[in-house]
């Protein structure tokens, strides 16, 4: 799979990615309505402001670490592969805007809003985890994408499950290393640091 990933167009990995995120919205409804229909399932949720401020606070800090140790560390320990690369660079600011809301959105309806909603902080990490599997191979992506789950998964708990918390730090926490990756790859002529 990864050696297709690096002929894909930009387009045919936009496609991709909305087509993947589209689905998770879907399922996570399909189990929201099977399970227990879905104005149940918002009543018990909670949306408060401050849940939503410390998601922003959050994303802002762990976001900005997160680019200083991207920057910190050889490439060989951050490197997924170049899909980073072939997704961000050259892409608009709001394209990747967009794709960021729309993938924290889908994942956190489906990790936190359903799966650690009705099975547990710790499934949502184990589930959330695996589904980057792309990071399996390299410690420190695994690592950090371990962390960076469990602090969502905190959050939820923190915010007294607050859904959109959790959303608004995945948008922020992602946006600001897409952001962070899309200046690199154009400054560097498209190749990433070496």
């Amino acid at each position: 799979m990864a050696g297709k990933i690096k002929y894909m167009t930009k387009k045919e990995m936009t496609s991709v990615f909305l087509w993947q995120n589209g689905l998770l919205i879907l399922l996570g409804i399909g189990i929201i309505f099977i399970s227990t229909g879905i104005l149940n399932w918002l009543g018990q949720l909670s949306f408060g402001w401050i849940g939503v401020l410390y998601g922003l606070i959050l994303g802002l800090g762990l976001g900005s670490l997160n680019v200083w140790l991207d920057r910190l560390l050889p490439e060989r320990m951050t490197d997924d592969g170049g899909l980073n690369q072939l997704i961000f660079r050259n892409r608009k600011l709001l394209d990747i805007f967009l794709l960021c809301c729309l993938i924290g959105v889908a994942e956190e309806l489906v990790f936190r809003g359903i799966i650690q909603f009705y099975f547990g902080f710790w499934a949502s990490v184990i589930l959330f985890v695996l589904v980057h599997f792309r990071y399996l191979n390299k410690v420190y992506l695994l690592f950090n994408v371990i962390i960076t789950s469990i602090i969502i998964a905190g959050l939820f708990q923190f915010s007294n499950q607050n859904l959109i918390a959790v959303i608004i730090f995945h948008i922020v926490f992602n946006f600001i290393g897409a952001l962070d990756m899309r200046n690199r790859y154009q400054n560097e002529g498209g190749v990433a640091r070496g």
